[in-house]
Order: structure tokens, then C-alpha cells, then sequence
């Protein structure tokens, strides 16, 4: 039986088929650090096996008798301990809850998670790292890069953005497993629905009121009204829940290194406001009028902090980088403009915790890099560009089955994707402005030769059940869980 690291999201599918695997004496999950969804019944099943995400990802500090050995230890001499350092005190951003979870003690606890991971692999001496979505917490990223070290093998899980389905990716060469020989009976539902996703987005210059999806989620839920609605059912329980919490903490003579100050409720909502507050500021200082009929290309900036840059935009998870190589790409005299992701503005605090407002001031030091108001439409920006940039976001996707060319710097669900290019170390501004532009037909052949190659139906976590609720029935969940354990029985198989 192949023994592996098993982290899982809170989805169903991901439980039964481990059980299900044990069962059938193929696989054995020696370290479980899933979603705690799961945690009971796999407690029941694995045992030891099974941590609690919780206290590994937000206690960490709480962890006690390692009794670490120098197991490895040429692991923190290493580019992957660099990389991973750089990459997750990063993630940790997410964390940082009132801007007081400082460098010292991000730093520490990096280093206390690295010999509990150390010390926990050589003890079990796993065969493969097997992830359910992208390891976007630093934990989860810093156990990734622990096995790459080590040469394990590593997968994960990636997801399909018009429809539910599933694809296996290695994560060493970003390879796509050929699932074999799987047939679904939701085939031509799946089918209908890439084709009708494209003609849609394809239509976009003849519908003037159309907004893009992701938009028209992101118009709505900064209105008062859905603002409101999401308050009452999930941020006034939230809020009392931080409440009583901290509340605890203030009287608890445990570190807690989020708030180290105790700062107290006032304290704390007055640093959120005030982040949230120089964030608007600085964006409104910095932003510019710009002309569309201007010679430009389009780069379309991340919400953070978020996976799809940090870990999927890869050397390109800060994307100042990204922007930097984008100016030395592009000649002196074509525009970079530059929009801001909405959401950081009206996603409470969450925004200001993943982009400094001084974030502005560099982009207006670099030449002919314009941020652009936030009442210019992404689709107008699309359009009237020459091509259009991001690290993985939809925004390339969109614009490729427009007829215009992008490009991405990090790994995307449509990499390889007719009028996308992945950016390299050789590729000149030459390469994707005379690139030749593909048909809509050509793109939808391209997405359903994918589809017939890679996928199998499910999805990757509780959140995409929500966005894909229509298709969940008892018909979708008996075929993800066939198609999920037959893409596992296929790894597996080769190890």
C-alpha cells in the first residue's frame, strides 16, 4: 500500500475516496492536514495520521514536543527553504488581522512549522504529496516545498472555471494526468455548457450592457443592499465570534502573536478602518485620467491575498515583478495601464491586508505605467488594448475568446489555451502582438479536447459546490467520486 501526505478540502468526495482507498488496500494517508470538516471521521479511520488544520495553521505557536533531531536539516540551506520562507510569510498576510502580526514572529513560527514537517516526514516516510486544491496557506505551501525538496511525488487537483470538473496536475512539470478510460453520462451536459460559456464571452461587442462574470458578482456585492444581507447572515456572527474570542485572548497570559498588544475592540476597528482608509487614499492619489485610443496593453491586477497568485503566479507571485518585466517587454512608447481588483476596496478589511497603499507609488514610478479609475470598464479596457495581461486571472481567458491576445506569468486552468501566451524568458512583444489570432471555434475545440483528455466531475471545495449548486445531484456526486478515485487509482498505480 503507497503511504502519502493527504490534505483535503472540506468537500465530501475527498474523505469517501481516501476511505475508499484504505479500504481497497491501494493508499494510505500517513499525515492528514485537511479541512477540519473532516477531522472526526477521519480521526476515526486514520488515527494518528489525522492533525487538525486549526491549531497547525493558527496555533502554531501552541505546538509542543517536536524533539526535532536535525532530521533533514541541509532542507534550510536550501533554495527551496528560501523560496519557501519568501512565498509564505507572504501567505501570511492573510492572517494579519489588524496589521500587528509582525516579521519576527512570522519568521519563527515558519521555522517551528519547518521541524515539526522535518521530524513528521521522516518519521512516515511518505511515498507522494497529494493536495485537493492549490497549498495556498503558508503551512500547506511549506509542506510542498519540504517534499519537492525531499523528491516526492507531488499532485494536486485544479479546477475548470465555466464547469465543474476536475483534473489531475503534477506539480514538479505541471503536467495534466490523462485520465483514461472514464465516461460520464453528464458528458454532453458538460459539453454544451463549455460551448455555450464561449459564444457568450464571444458575443460581448454586441451586447454594450454586458458585464463580465466576475464583474457583475463584484458590482453587486459592493451595493449597500448585499453589503446589508451579507453582514446580518455572515458578518455579524463573524464579528461576535472575533469578539469573544479576542476578548479570551485579552485575559489569557498565552502569546498570541496576531495581536500581540492586545489592542482592544475599539483599538482593532480602528486599525482596520484606518488600513482600509490609506488604501482608498493613496489609490485616488496615484490613479490618473487615461485615453483608450491610446497605444497600450491592459494588466489587470490579483485581489490579495489569494492563490492565484501566491502560489499559482510561481517567481510571479508578487506581481510588482510581473509588472516590472511586463515594462521591459513592452517598448518605452506603448502604455502599461494598470486597474485595481475592485474588491480591495470593499471587502472590509480583507483587501488592505493584502496590497500596501504605497503599493501605488511604485507603480507610478515605473514609465508609462498608468493605474487606471476605477469607473473605466475591465471590458472597455479590453477591447481597445493591444493585448491584455495578468498572472493567472480570468480576465486573459475572456479576452482570448474576444480575439484579443494575453498573457499570463503563472499556471491557469486554461494554459495552452489558443490566443494565450505563458510568458518565458524568450518571449518578445514581437512574439504576441504578431501571434495568430484564433477562431472561437478553434478555442472551443481546444476546451473540449481538454475536457475529453483530463477531466472528471467534481468540485474542488465548498465554495465551488455553492458557485455550481445547479449541477449537484445524486447523479453529479456518485460520477465525482468515481472520477476522483479513478484519477487517484491512476496515480497511485504509477508510483
Amino acid at each position: 500500500m503507497k503511504k502519502y501526505i493527504y490534505i483535503p478540502t472540506g468537500n465530501e468526495v475527498w474523505l469517501d475516496v481516501a476511505i475508499e482507498l484504505y479500504k481497497k488496500n491501494i493508499a494510505d494517508p500517513v499525515l492528514w492536514l485537511g479541512d477540519d470538516h473532516h477531522y472526526l471521521k477521519a480521526k476515526e479511520v486514520f488515527g494518528e495520521a489525522v492533525i487538525s488544520k486549526q491549531d497547525f495553521i493558527f496555533y502554531p505557536e501552541r505546538i509542543k514536543g517536536i524533539n526535532y533531531k536535525g532530521e533533514n536539516a541541509d532542507f534550510f540551506l536550501s533554495e527551496n527553504y528560501l523560496r519557501a520562507k519568501d512565498r509564505c510569510l507572504k501567505m501570511m498576510d492573510r492572517l494579519d488581522l489588524y496589521g500587528t502580526f509582525n516579521r519576527l514572529d512570522r519568521e519563527i513560527i515558519f521555522n517551528k512549522l519547518t521541524i515539526w514537517i522535518l521530524k513528521r516526514i521522516e518519521q512516515s516516510k511518505p511515498n507522494a504529496l497529494v493536495f485537493s486544491e492549490t497549498p495556498h496557506s503558508h503551512a500547506y505551501y511549506l509542506i510542498y516545498e519540504v517534499c519537492l525538496y525531499l523528491n516526492l511525488e507531488i499532485i494536486k487537483f485544479n479546477t475548470w472555471l465555466p464547469v465543474p470538473l476536475l483534473f489531475i496536475q503534477d506539480m514538479k512539470t505541471d503536467a495534466r494526468q490523462i485520465k483514461g478510460n472514464f465516461s460520464s453520462t453528464l458528458s454532453e451536459q458538460f459539453k454544451e455548457d463549455i460551448i455555450n460559456s464561449v459564444k457568450c464571452l464571444a458575443n460581448l461587442k454586441s451586447k454594450d450592457s454586458y458585464e463580465l462574470p466576475a464583474m457583475k458578482i463584484q458590482r453587486f456585492e459592493s451595493q449597500w443592499k448585499s453589503m446589508i444581507i451579507y453582514f446580518i447572515q455572515a458578518g455579524l456572527l463573524a464579528g461576535i465570534k472575533e469578539y469573544w474570542f479576542q476578548t479570551r485572548m485579552f485575559f489569557n497570559s498565552h502569546y498570541y502573536p496576531i495581536n500581540p498588544y492586545k489592542i482592544g475592540f475599539f483599538g482593532r476597528a480602528r486599525n482596520k478602518w484606518l488600513r482600509r482608509k490609506n488604501l482608498i487614499k493613496e489609490f485616488n492619489k496615484n490613479s490618473e485620467a487615461i485615453d483608450l485610443r491610446s497605444n497600450y496593453v491592459y494588466f489587470a491586477l490579483h485581489f490579495e491575498p489569494e492563490r492565484t497568485t501566491n502560489p499559482d503566479g510561481g517567481v510571479f507571485h508578487d506581481q510588482a515583478i510581473a509588472i516590472s518585466k511586463l515594462r521591459d517587454l513592452v517598448p518605452d512608447n506603448i502604455d502599461i495601464f494598470v486597474k485595481e481588483h475592485p474588491t480591495h476596496f470593499y471587502r472590509a478589511d480583507r483587501g488592505s491586508r493584502g496590497r500596501s497603499p504605497i503599493y501605488y507609488d511604485f507603480l507610478s514610478n515605473i514609465n508609462g505605467v498608468k493605474l487606471v479609475p476605477q469607473n473605466i470598464s475591465s471590458l472597455s479596457l479590453i477591447e481597445n488594448s493591444i493585448f491584455n495581461a495578468t498572472i493567472t486571472g480570468s480576465v486573459c481567458y475572456e479576452s482570448a475568446i474576444m480575439g484579443k491576445q494575453s498573457l499570463i506569468f503563472g499556471d491557469s486552468w486554461f494554459n495552452g489555451c489558443p490566443n494565450v501566451s505563458l510568458w518565458n524568458a524568450s518571449l518578445s512583444y514581437e512574439d504576441i502582438v504578431n501571434k495568430k489570432t484564433f477562431t472561437t471555434d478553434q478555442i472551443i475545440e481546444f476546451l473540449l479536447t481538454e475536457y475529453e483528455l483530463y477531466a472528471v466531475p467534481g468540485c474542488l471545495n465548498r465554495a465551488t459546490q455553492n458557485k455550481f449548486h445547479n449541477y449537484l445531484n445524486d447523479t453529479f456526486q456518485k460520477e465525482e467520486f468515481e472520477g476522483v478515485l479513478h484519477l487517484l487509482k491512476g496515480f497511485f498505480s504509477k508510483l
